[in-house]
């Protein structure tokens, strides 16, 4: 839909809107009020599409993109067998479309009056939302993401426009139908008498070609005697079901699309969905048979040409400063140099997970003396790759280790002076082979290291764990769990901006990538994917369990695509030619810089091959 036809609309609904207020309500010039409960009245667009409802293979009138469509087409409802599908939320605004009520009221400063903020409590499927009126800013892009998003109004006259941010991955439909975590929605609730119209339109760079309106109606209803609360775990569905096994449909191969289409009468070609099946010169092009069903079987495949680039918004401020994000507990995320930062804070030293790219790390320094008054005592390496371990050096000379100059260790010249570098044996080893990918100063390489499956400490209060992650994205790959404050820094092993950089060639391999990914799920812990652990990629914003949930999806697709042409005898340029990753492209692709798509493509083709 074009910007004219969503202000037309618009339009046409604030006229009704206007002339129901004449009959039904008293105009008040500072807004209306909202509070109560409300329930669904009728929807206007995809009647009968509410919770666990539409058919697989009813993609028309959404104006999705080649992306969108591509990942519909592969969504296989055995998905939601997986224990972190179980307990999923609803996003705005698709969780309009749910069961039950809402609850409307208003938060206000208790001294002044002043309208801070309005509250809404969905029946299911979503924690509280919040949209804030006092005109507060908008969190920045590495900030977390969550099922309501960050939402912010303002009235206008007599409707209350709301625009969100920061919203999780979810659903258009309960159909595979899938809204990006890139989207953003403008929401306009217009009041008239006991009844409300709800308009919404979802911008979404990676899942959408076109804006995609929709609206509803609510009514007013007496107090809500039902509960507000609707508990929900997770549990074994398939007893025995493998980790690394989420089930998808591979390209053309969509067992249940010709039997909604013969079902409906529906021509596969609007089936199909896209920008153009939302206006009404489409049937023209039905007309011609022969033409339409060769266009609809191009569509159920990706279509040549190379690879699409990312459509995601970068969250690195790229502005020469190091920011400071507080995670939970004692432990805070900086983003600015390179790759991500962790910090722990507390009454020892404190403890750092990765040093950046080097580029910023006298800012980085400074930015840890904000969050602790203590030295660097230790450092803990992820990985090998520079844009990790290229603060190392300054990050230990400004650091101080007591435990390092004591007993026996005072034998040694340098004990204690600097922060202890901690990593896996891998990191060290490769680093500072003449053959490394990273060099850096010796002063930066690891002066502790550890070989078995864990590595613990204790401080600063709390029990940390460094697990040893092998072959993932190279052989010495470490996360490390804050258990204490909960979160869960994963070095590269979960990037939320890009594919994983899998080092073939420093031991890398995607199974060994899946392995990891599950691993961490392992140890995540979230109430309806919201909250709960929280997650510190090497890269991106700041996540939980279900963007790893996500990424690890990713992950097992796009090698069941590959082994599967592996299986045929394809070669790495047929491979490539497929296009396997289509319908991620637009998120987490790149036809340029140091790791594209072709790079990762071949990573995932070669490990499979060895």
């Amino acid at each position: 839909m074009t910007r004219l036809h969503t202000l037309l609309m618009l339009g046409t609904i604030v006229i009704a809107a206007t002339l129901a207020f004449g009959q039904g309500q008293a105009y008040h010039p500072l807004g209306i009020d909202l509070a109560g409960y409300w329930s669904q009245f009728a929807r206007q667009q995809d009647a009968g599409l509410g919770t666990a409802a539409g058919e697989l293979g009813d993609y028309g009138g959404v104006p999705i993109s080649e992306a969108g469509r591509l990942s519909a087409l592969a969504w296989s409802a055995s998905r939601l067998t997986l224990p972190q599908h179980q307990c999923v939320g609803y996003v705005t605004p698709y969780v309009f479309s749910g069961p039950g009520y809402f609850r409307v009221w208003e938060e206000r400063d208790p001294q002044t009056q002043e309208l801070i903020a309005i509250k809404m409590r969905p029946y299911a499927a979503m924690p509280d939302r919040t949209i804030w009126m006092d005109g507060r800013p908008h969190p920045p892009a590495y900030a977390q993401h969550t099922w309501a998003g960050f939402s912010t109004g303002k009235y206008e006259g007599n409707i209350l426009t709301v625009y969100t941010t920061h919203i999780k991955k979810g659903q258009f439909r309960a159909n595979g139908l899938a809204q990006s975590d890139q989207a953003t929605v403008v929401e306009h609730f217009i009041r008239h008498g006991e009844r409300m119209t709800y308009f919404s339109v979802v911008n979404d760079p990676v899942n959408l070609d076109e804006p995609f309106p929709k609206t509803s109606n609510l009514v007013h209803v007496p107090n809500d005697p039902n509960s507000w609360t609707m508990p929900c775990d997770d549990g074994e569905i398939i007893p025995g079901q493998p980790k690394d096994r989420v089930d998808n449909y591979l390209w053309g191969q969509h067992p249940f699309l010709q039997e909604f289409v013969d079902r409906h009468k529906v021509p596969l070609l609007g089936a199909l969905g896209g920008p153009e099946t939302i206006y009404p010169e489409f049937a023209a092009k039905l007309a011609d048979t022969n033409a339409a069903d060769t266009a609809a079987k191009n569509r159920l495949i990706p279509a040549l040409g190379p690879a699409k680039a990312s459509r995601a918004v970068d969250p690195d401020p790229h502005d020469g400063e190091i920011h400071v994000l507080p995670v939970q507990g004692n432990v805070y995320m900086l983003v600015g140099d390179g790759g991500n930062i962790a910090v722990q804070a507390g009454n020892e030293g404190a403890m750092v997970v990765d040093s950046g790219a080097g580029r910023l790390s006298d800012k980085v320094i400074a930015a840890i003396r904000t969050i602790s008054n203590k030295p660097i005592q230790f450092v803990i390496n992820t990985s090998l790759h520079p844009d990790h371990i290229g603060g190392n050096a300054k990050l230990h000379a400004a650091g101080v280790d007591p435990e390092a100059n004591g007993g026996n260790l005072r034998t040694f010249a340098d004990a204690g002076v600097g922060a202890t570098m901690l990593s896996h044996l891998n990191v060290l080893k490769r680093i500072s082979a003449a053959r490394t990918v990273a060099p850096i100063p010796a002063e930066g390489w690891p002066t502790d290291t550890y070989t078995q499956g864990r590595r613990r400490k204790l401080h600063n209060g709390e029990a940390v764990e460094i697990f040893h992650q092998p072959n993932a994205t190279t052989d010495g790959n470490s996360i490390v769990h804050f258990r204490r404050s909960d979160v869960i820094v994963t070095g590269d092993i979960f990037n939320s901006t890009s594919y994983p950089f899998i080092d073939v060639r420093a031991g890398g391999s995607v199974r060994g990538e899946i392995a990891a990914l599950n691993n961490i799920l392992d140890k995540t812990v979230s109430f309806r994917q919201e909250g709960g652990t929280m997650i510190i990629p090497g890269h991106g914003r700041l996540c939980n369990e279900w963007e790893v949930t996500e990424y690890r999806d990713m992950m097992v697709i796009i090698r069941d695509r590959v082994q599967a042409l592996i299986s045929k005898g394809a070669t790495l340029q047929q491979v490539l030619a497929a296009r396997v990753s289509a319908d991620y492209d637009t998120r987490f692709g790149s036809n340029s810089g140091p790791w594209t798509t072709a790079m990762f493509i071949e990573a995932v083709y070669t490990s499979l091959k060895q």
